[in-house]
């Protein structure tokens, strides 16, 4: 459970005591590529941390699938609407890889709250955190051009565009398959111009 333990005390430094309790009221469940492990219209009162792998959560609308949200290693997902208000999600969240996940019921998370702190402070920060990031991509759909969303995107998510299909990274930035083509097309050849800059500024340098 490193990458999760990993990503707890990087939000907050909960105990040794704390994390204990908090580990052993988990479950290990494995998940593979396509799997929806929350799914829209049902109620699911789990909260999933992912050790390894990938999730997507995605909004389905008159035949159309929308990516809202990525989630992986060390991060923690799961159906907002379910799991706050007993109500069925209104988003389904789907495995994008073979996933090893950790999850936990909502009612004894909220016990554990009660008993530490800890606990209780490190899942206040999570949502103060992921609560911001909806913000800020929220205001970047709004008024960045498609170049700068890709850019943020990369910030916000390191190595990801490796490991999931460009159609949802699309969906997810607000922009279409093609203008996220072009936008990465255009990148690689501005990183392949300043490599060869460098390099001939070298050689000149180099007879110098």
């Amino acid at each position: 459970m490193n990458n999760i333990i990993h990503k707890i005390r990087q939000i907050y430094p909960v105990s040794e005591e704390a994390l204990q309790a908090l580990l052993t009221n988990m479950q290990v469940r494995y998940y593979p590529k396509g799997t929806y492990i929350v799914q829209a219209g049902v109620t699911d009162r789990l909260v999933y941390f992912i050790e390894e792998g990938v999730t997507r959560s995605v909004f389905h609308h008159d035949g159309q699938d929308t990516t809202t949200w990525f989630s992986q290693e060390g991060d923690v997902t799961f159906g907002m609407d379910s799991l706050y208000y007993q109500q069925p999600s209104v988003e389904s969240i789907e495995t994008l890889s073979d996933c090893k996940i950790y999850v936990i019921h909502i009612d004894k998370l909220n016990a554990l709250y009660e008993t530490y702190i800890d606990i209780a402070n490190w899942g206040r920060i999570l949502h103060q955190n992921v609560n911001k990031e909806l913000s800020h991509m929220f205001v970047e759909r709004l008024q960045l051009p498609p170049k700068e969303r890709y850019e943020q995107f990369n910030r916000r998510y390191p190595r990801l565009i490796n490991r999931v299909k460009l159609k949802y990274v699309a969906a997810f930035l607000g922009i279409s398959i093609y203008t996220l083509s072009r936008v990465r097309a255009k990148k690689i050849e501005d990183c392949r111009s300043f490599l060869l800059l460098s390099k001939r500024t070298s050689l000149r340098m180099a007879y110098l």
